[in-house]
């Protein structure tokens, strides 16, 4: 079995960090110096790829897709058949609730099927305040657990993705109830 998993934020959350955190082959990274200033060097302008197995037939497929706008083609030609997302947040800079709901909107159209994970960054740095994006999300019907995460450490980029399996387990397993 293979799954996809999109790794979708702003501009410098740590999508790209995540997935050479996370892989466990060489990562396919897209990126390049920056043209305008962005607050870092580079920026992902494709997809960023790596690859977990989970089994001898049971992989996830990590997908990070630029933070830019501009480059929303690239969200269309990822989203589809996705498994599981996770959302990284730079705190400090966080978008407003309804943009963050927007960016959430486009890669899951069923937040019961579609597991939604949120990893706060940078909180070293700053402190996030997230009371309005839980009253978003929830108003929404989105049960998105939210994580203080460092994307360059593997055990808390793994708390990620454990949560992700954890979540489509859940979903599985209540269907798989509902049927009988």
């Amino acid at each position: 079995m293979y799954r996809k998993l999109v790794v979708i934020g702003d501009v410098g959350a740590g999508k790209s960090t995540m997935i050479r955190t996370l892989s466990e082959i060489e990562t396919v990274d897209t990126d390049v110096a920056s043209s305008k200033n962005i607050g870092k060097p580079l920026t992902t302008v494709g997809i960023d790829y790596g690859r977990i197995s989970l089994g001898e037939d049971d992989a996830i497929g990590l997908y990070g897709v630029p933070g830019q706008k501009r480059y929303s083609f690239i969200w269309d030609m990822v989203k589809e058949d996705i498994w599981g997302c996770v959302l990284l947040l730079k705190s400090g800079q966080m978008p407003s609730p309804e943009k963050i709901l927007e960016l959430v909107n486009i890669f899951i159209d069923d937040p019961n099927k579609t597991p939604l994970v949120i990893g706060l960054t940078h909180t070293d740095i700053q402190d996030a305040n997230i009371g309005g994006l839980h009253a978003a999300l929830k108003a929404k019907g989105i049960n998105a657990p939210i994580y203080s995460v460092d994307a360059r450490k593997k055990q808390s980029s793994t708390l990620l993705l454990h949560t992700v399996l954890s979540m489509q387990n859940a979903f599985e397993y209540s269907q798989k109830q509902t049927l009988s």
